[in-house]
Parts: C-alpha cells; sequence; structure tokens
C-alpha cells in the first residue's frame, strides 16, 4: 500500500492537527472525501474557537462511528488510542503556540498547561505501547501515572493564571472551591461504591483507588478552571479559560462515567466516553489558540458583569445541592455504617469549605463596597477640582481647596500648596490643618522642605522618616512624621507643590502614590488655567506699560464710584496728570527711555498715594487719580505729595541720572464740579491746563528775570 504520511497542517489550528494526523487512517479506509468536507469547512474559517470545535467534535464523532464499524475489540482500542494520542498532540501544539506568544507574566501559565498536555501525550503514548504495540511496560499504573498527573498540572496552571493577573481573594475563593468540590465528589464516590461495587473494590483496592482518583483529580481542574473564568479581572478575554473548562469538564464527565467500568475491569473502548475525552483533550489545544488570537486582535471580555457575578456562585449551589442530596439518599438507602460515616465526615467537612468561601464572599463584598466608595470620594474631590477650573477662584482660594481636598484623598493630617511667582521663585500659598499638626502657618514665606527634591526631579516625592530626607524642615522633625511630595506640572511647567503630612509613621501605598499623581496634575491643570485667567483679566484692566489700571478700567471704577458717592452723599476727587516734556525726552533719548519715564512715573504716583486711591494711565502721557471721599483740602495735599515725589524720582539716559519732566495736575469735585465721568474729566482736564499754563507764565518769567 505504500507509506502514509499524517498531513499535519503548521499551528493554524490544534483541532487541524489532530485530524491531519487521522489523515492516513482515512486514506487507508478511502473516505477522505469525508475530511476534504471538514478542511474546507477550516480553511473557509481559518480563525476562532468555533470551526475547531466543529472539527473536534466532527472528527470525534467520526472516530465513534468506525468504532461502531468494528467487530474487533483491539481494532477498536487501537483507533481509540490512535485518536486519543492525536488529540494530545493538538492540545500540545495549541499550549506551545501560547507559550511563545504569551507575555513574560503568562509564559509560565502556559508552560504548566503545554505540561499537562505532555504528561497526558506521556500516559497514552505508554497505554499505546502496551495495549496496540504489545510491548511489556512495568505496570498498567505507569501508564495511569501519565493521565493522573495530568490534572494536577493544569490546576496549578489556574493558580497561578489567577496570581499573575493580582486576584488574590479569587485565588483563596478558587482553593475552597476545588476543596469543596473534591470531598463532595468523595462523598459521592464513597455512596457510589457502598451502594453497587463494593465487592469489586474489595477484590482489586489499587485499581480501585486509582479509577477513584481520576474523577477526583479532574472535577478539582474543572471546578479550579470554573473558577478562572469568573476570577480574572473583567476586561480580561475569557475565550480561552472557558475553553479549558470545557475541555477539563468533559475529561471530568468522561472519567465518572469511565469509573464503574474501570473497577469492575469490563471497559471496552467503542462508547461514546472516547469522543469525550477527545474533544476535551482537543479543546486544551484550542484554548492556547483563542489565547493567542484575543490578544492579536485585542479583544476584551464579552461576559457582563452581571454574568461574570452569578457564575461565582454557581460552584458552590451546585456543590450545597449535592450535599443535600448526599444526605438524604444515604439515609434513604441505608448505606453500611462505615461508609456512612465517611460520608456524613466529607459533607461536614464540605460544609465547613462553603462556610468560608461565603464568608470569604462576604469580606469581597465588603472590601468592593469600600472600594467603590473610596473611589466615589476620589470622584468627587476630582471633580471638585476639576470644577474650580473653570470657576471664578482666585489662585489663593484654589490654593487652599487644593490642599483641602488632598488632606482627604491622601487620608493625612495636613497639606501644603506652593505656587510659583513672576520671577519662577516658589511661595507658600496655602497651608491646611496647621493648627492640627502643631504647625505656624507659613503662607507667604519660601517653600521648604521635602518638596524641593521634587522640583529637582520633576517626580512625587516619598518621605516615610521625615527625619531622615535631607532637605527636610529641623524645626519640624517632633511634628512630621512622614510626608509626600507631589510637584503640579501643567503644560511641561512646574506651576507649584503639593505636600501631604501625617504625624505618625506611615508607609504610603502604590494606590496612593497613583491618587496622589492622578491628583496633582488635576490641580496643576486647574491651577494653570487660574492663573491664565487671573493674566487675562490683569491684562484687560491694567495698563501693559505701567502696570495701573487702563482707561476702560478708570472709567468702570468712575461709575462705581459716582453711584456710590450719590447713594452715601459723598465727595471724592478726580486728578488728571499730564507729563509735560515727555515728547522732548522720546526726541532726545529715545522711546525706550520715554516708556522707563512713565513706568517711574506710574510707580511713584502708586507710592505716594493711599491704599484706597486709584491710579490709571488715561492714555499717552496722561494719569488720572481717583481719590474716594476725599475733598478739596486733602485732594490738594495728595497732589502736592505726589508732586513732591516725582521730583525727587530720576531716570537714568546717557550713564546719568536726570530729573523726570514735570507734570501738571487738575483736580475735579464730585458733585461740585459734576455728576458724570465726562464732566469731572473735562473740569481737571481744563484745570490741568490751567496748571500747565501757570507753570509755563513761571518759566518765561523766570527766564526773562535771569536774563
Amino acid at each position: 500500500m505504500g507509506e502514509v504520511r499524517a498531513q499535519v497542517p503548521p499551528f493554524a489550528s490544534p483541532a487541524e492537527v489532530a485530524i491531519g494526523t487521522f489523515w492516513a487512517f482515512l486514506r487507508v479506509l478511502r473516505v477522505r472525501s469525508v475530511f476534504g468536507v471538514i478542511r474546507k469547512v477550516l480553511s473557509a474559517h481559518p480563525r476562532g474557537a468555533l470551526p475547531r470545535y466543529i472539527a473536534a467534535v466532527v472528527g470525534a464523532a467520526f472516530v465513534y462511528g468506525i468504532e461502531q464499524l468494528l467487530t474487533d475489540n483491539f481494532a477498536r482500542c487501537a483507533v481509540a488510542d490512535f485518536a486519543w494520542t492525536a488529540a494530545a498532540i493538538g492540545a500540545i501544539f495549541g499550549t506551545a503556540r501560547a507559550v511563545r506568544a504569551s507575555r513574560e507574566k503568562d509564559r509560565m501559565v502556559w508552560l504548566l498547561f503545554c505540561a499537562g498536555s505532555v504528561s497526558w501525550l506521556i500516559g497514552q503514548l505508554l497505554r499505546d505501547a502496551a495495549e496496540v504495540g504489545g510491548l511489556p511496560i512495568p505496570s498498567p499504573l505507569v501508564a495511569e501515572l501519565g493521565f493522573m498527573t495530568a490534572a494536577p498540572i493544569w490546576t496549578i496552571a489556574f493558580v497561578l493564571l489567577l496570581r499573575r493577573h493580582g486576584q488574590r481573594l479569587t485565588l483563596y475563593a478558587l482553593v475552597l472551591d476545588v476543596g469543596a468540590v473534591v470531598l463532595t465528589l468523595a462523598a459521592a464516590v464513597t455512596l457510589f461504591l457502598a451502594t453497587t461495587l463494593a465487592t469489586d473494590v474489595s477484590r482489586d483496592p489499587q485499581a480501585s483507588a486509582v479509577a477513584v482518583l481520576y474523577p477526583l483529580l479532574y472535577v478539582a481542574a474543572t471546578a479550579a478552571a470554573l473558577s478562572a473564568v469568573w476570577g480574572l479581572p473583567q476586561q480580561e478575554p475569557r475565550g480561552a479559560v472557558t475553553s479549558l473548562f470545557i475541555g477539563l469538564g468533559l475529561n471530568a464527565l468522561a472519567f465518572v462515567l469511565y469509573l464503574p467500568a474501570n473497577v469492575e475491569g469490563t471497559f471496552k473502548a467503542g462508547t461514546p466516553i472516547d469522543a469525550l475525552w477527545i474533544v476535551g483533550v482537543g479543546a486544551v489545544g484550542i484554548a492556547g489558540a483563542q489565547w493567542v488570537e484575543d490578544r492579536e486582535d485585542g479583544r476584551n471580555s464579552r461576559l457582563s458583569g452581571a454574568v461574570t457575578h452569578i457564575s461565582r456562585m454557581v460552584l458552590p449551589g451546585v456543590v450545597a445541592a449535592a450535599c443535600s442530596f448526599l444526605l438524604v439518599y444515604t439515609d434513604i438507602r441505608r448505606v453500611p455504617e462505615r461508609f456512612a460515616d465517611l460520608i456524613d465526615a466529607a459533607v461536614a467537612f464540605t460544609v465547613l469549605v462553603l462556610a468560608t468561601r461565603a464568608g470569604l464572599a462576604l469580606y469581597t463584598n465588603w472590601q468592593l463596597g469600600e472600594r467603590e466608595r473610596r473611589r466615589a470620594e476620589e470622584l468627587a474631590v476630582l471633580y471638585d477640582v476639576g470644577l474650580a477650573t473653570a470657576g471664578e477662584l482666585s489662585l489663593d482660594e484654589l490654593a487652599g481647596l487644593v490642599a483641602r481636598e488632598a488632606t482627604a484623598l491622601t487620608g493625612t493630617d495636613g497639606a501644603m500648596v506652593a505656587l510659583a511667582d513672576t520671577d519662577k521663585n516658589f511661595i507658600v500659598r496655602a497651608v491646611h490643618n496647621a493648627p492640627a499638626l502643631g504647625l505656624r502657618s507659613s503662607v507667604g514665606e519660601d517653600l521648604r522642605g521635602v518638596a524641593l527634591e521634587c522640583l529637582r526631579t520633576r517626580e512625587v516625592v516619598v518621605a516615610p522618616d521625615y527625619r531622615d530626607h535631607p532637605d527636610s524642615n529641623p524645626a519640624l522633625h517632633d511634628l512630621i512624621a512622614s510626608a509626600i511630595a507631589a510637584p503640579l506640572v501643567a503644560h511641561g511647567e512646574i506651576v507649584g507643590t503639593l505636600t501631604a503630612y501625617v504625624s505618625r509613621p506611615r508607609a504610603f501605598s502604590e494606590e496612593t502614590l497613583r491618587l496622589v499623581r492622578l491628583y496633582a496634575a488635576q490641580a496643576a491643570i486647574a491651577i494653570a488655567n487660574a492663573a491664565l485667567l487671573a493674566e487675562t483679566r490683569r491684562l484687560a484692566r491694567d495698563d501693559d506699560l505701567t502696570g495701573v489700571l487702563n482707561r476702560r478700567s478708570l472709567l468702570e471704577r468712575l461709575e462705581v464710584q459716582i453711584a456710590d458717592a450719590t447713594r452715601h452723599g459723598e465727595t471724592f476727587g478726580v486728578v488728571l496728570c499730564d507729563v509735560d516734556g515727555l515728547k522732548a525726552v522720546n526726541d532726545s533719548a529715545g522711546h525706550l527711555v520715554g516708556n522707563e519715564v512713565l513706568r517711574t512715573l506710574a510707580r511713584a504716583m502708586r507710592q505716594a498715594t493711599r491704599v484706597e486711591d486709584v491710579v490709571a494711565r488715561f492714555g499717552g502721557d496722561e494719569f488720572v487719580l481717583l481719590l474716594p471721599r476725599t475733598g478739596p483740602l486733602p485732594a490738594q495735599a495728595i497732589v502736592g505729595r505726589i508732586a513732591a515725589r516725582l521730583r525727587e524720582e530720576r531716570y537714568m539716559w546717557a550713564g546719568q541720572a536726570n530729573e523726570l519732566p514735570r507734570a501738571s495736575f487738575g483736580i475735579a469735585w464730585f458733585p461740585i464740579d459734576g455728576r458724570d465721568a465726562d464732566a469731572l474729566i473735562s473740569t481737571a482736564d481744563a484745570r490741568m491746563y490751567e496748571d500747565k499754563a501757570r507753570a509755563r507764565t513761571r518759566r518765561v518769567t523766570a527766564v526773562a528775570e535771569a536774563d
């Protein structure tokens, strides 16, 4: 007939591997047309679990059909062994593909799944050698060892999978679930043996023990798989883990159905159990392919949160129902006392495990509730800071809000916010809860302490022992035990720092560091926006050259002052000031020097006036002073003080100090000289020109007298 080789496709599909291994056998039986149909289905759907499952089920059904056509038990056994070997090879190929494609933290998990598949294959090859090849093996238990070892290896893989994904409580639940299932199944097996197979067990205790171990090990692995299905993080794709659950579940079902015949020694190939093993082991390989494709395609979990939460209680519910059934059935069937005691003990331990599982579930729910409450508080804090971004808070008010909310967010005793000034010096702008820590308010002082390091590194700085930090303030060593500081960075610039303190030693967790980084980023944007808004308002309000109010802002303030004075019957003064010789300075020294003269004039006026007085640049070389609640005599005194101050000021040009040009003043009073802005300014302007004319006359007279 010639050499027949299996046409095994490369790693495209574990199911294709198994079917390709059957290729030679199918050629011998002249039924290539059936396999051709399967290959066409797979080629039309190269990716996805469904075509692979279809191929596995069709292949298993085909093997079962061949078994039914064969009358010789040896031939049936050979076909079954060949199919199981092919399925195991497919499982190895699929899990090996997942090993190669997995990230570092998942690689060991899939190495264990692959090792379990190899263990299964070793057991199957030993069985093939003994049953089909007629080769001697030391003991039939050697082959059984390969099958039995696979289940614990897969169970360990699920434990490692949950551990690698940080599901600590889920891992505890997995252990409890597996324990409850094993205890319940042990009780069920005990009941089964006590009522039907007691004589067979006593005849060959070793074989019976092996037969009992199979369902125990594989049901435990199935329970671990189910725990992994609901225990993975919500966003993780569950297709691969679900396939593993299906595969191990089919194996567990097969071994449970296999138990009576195995104990009696009457098992023969050619039953539907063969198909369960074929599809079950093939599903392990399918899971490996799914794992790779889910990550290549960037898929997320398709299970809703409700389905995941409900599935968490399915296994404990089934176990509890099974325990109830065992107790009732044991009593009805009047099981021998020695077996009944074993069943009662197993059920009692199962109830204890379920009670622990329920306690763990309650603790998990409480922890989730606390986490959600904490998250709600965090969102509320971030919302408040975000709301401040679009609000009307000043920088000092916003700094106080940031410090207060940071204290609540981090669970610390107090917080401090420092902001950069125009010279890039960092000044403390807000301190929250300073008295509780025994601290004095340092608002307005230069920044000190651990926050200096975050200015250098632009990173969050943690000082679990404040005294040991090189930038710590020695005066605070007895008041502060631990601190955490973060730079406030917006648009690539450090706009400030946030420092939180505690009076007792504390090791700040990674979660706290994450929150501080997130909060600092949000607060920095709010502060930068508030500073930008303040600067925009200043530019709209102030004269850009001199820093005093501009014409529009003056007129707005003047209207308000008129309304207030009218309502309260008060008097106020309006002073118009004009720089007489500014044009000569511009012509001789240039406009840059002229601008410096204007800045000097504005600064001198601000310093010579009262806090409540308003200085504004009205245009060009004209300034206006608004003197609230000021009568004629006080107003003239203020103008005289300003004139004297201007005579003392100097500006630099040509390497020497020069006197400022003379300024002319005109004063108008409300309501004597007018009741609206135009009238008051017009009167002040007229009197200013009178002052200018008098000054000109004095100069002419002085020149004439000198001549």
